[in-house]
């Protein structure tokens, strides 16, 4: 649970079926954690839609357990998300998670096709993971739907950019990447892995710097 401290609060989304975004995860945290007073957060998000009741789970133990992750992204400082390039786009529960979550416990009720109603989000950093089984299985177009989500949520996008060196650094510039093979089992390279704990800085690094700045700008 994230809570308020007095260090940045990045709050890790991953949806992983096979394990490679799991491992790109984990960089991105030591990434964040790199930074003095930064501390990773992760959510893992389940097959299930949040709405829907686990097996010997009340309503209440359901909007309850639907309530904490509400407030993890509310505390949060910056998101950064991970998911599976499927058809050239975020995987579906990566979708309905937000979907759910952003339009949980909202007075008015807010419908749950129209969660960019609620401003939760509003001006965080963002940043996006994906992994794909092949070099051109959709790894870019599943990142730019992530960032478009972002973008109608009015949060603050944060990429790696080109990778050094230019144009010969195989590297997305939209966000962490990894290619996981036919079979979905192809464990990232170093380069991957690099790639990934860098984002995680970066990321960290820029909310660390909002952060500051809107303190200073209360005092």
């Amino acid at each position: 649970m994230v809570t308020l401290e007095s260090g940045v609060q990045v709050v890790v989304v991953v949806y992983s079926r096979f394990g490679v975004l799991e491992r790109l995860c984990e960089q991105i945290v030591d990434g964040v954690n790199s930074l003095p007073g930064a501390r990773a957060h992760v959510i893992v998000i389940a097959e299930q839609p949040v709405d829907e009741l686990r097996p010997g789970e009340s309503e209440a133990e359901r909007n309850r357990r639907r309530e904490v992750l509400t407030e993890q992204l509310r505390m949060a400082d910056a998101l950064i998300v991970g998911a599976p390039a499927y058809y050239g786009s975020m995987a579906a529960p990566v979708k309905r998670f937000f979907e759910d979550v952003l339009t949980a416990g909202t007075a008015p009720p807010v419908d749950r096709t129209r969660p960019w109603r609620r401003d939760l989000l509003r001006d965080k950093v963002g940043a996006a993971f994906t992994a794909s089984a092949t070099p051109h299985g959709g790894n870019e177009l599943a990142l730019h739907s992530i960032l478009t989500m972002f973008m109608h949520l009015g949060m603050l996008i944060v990429t790696p950019g080109q990778a050094e060196p230019l144009l010969l650094n195989q590297a997305a510039p939209y966000g962490a990447t990894a290619v996981a093979g036919a079979t979905g089992d192809q464990e990232p390279t170093d380069k991957e892995t690099t790639a990934a704990r860098e984002l995680g800085y970066r990321v960290a690094r820029i909310a660390s710097l909002l952060r500051t700045g809107h303190a200073a700008s209360r005092e």
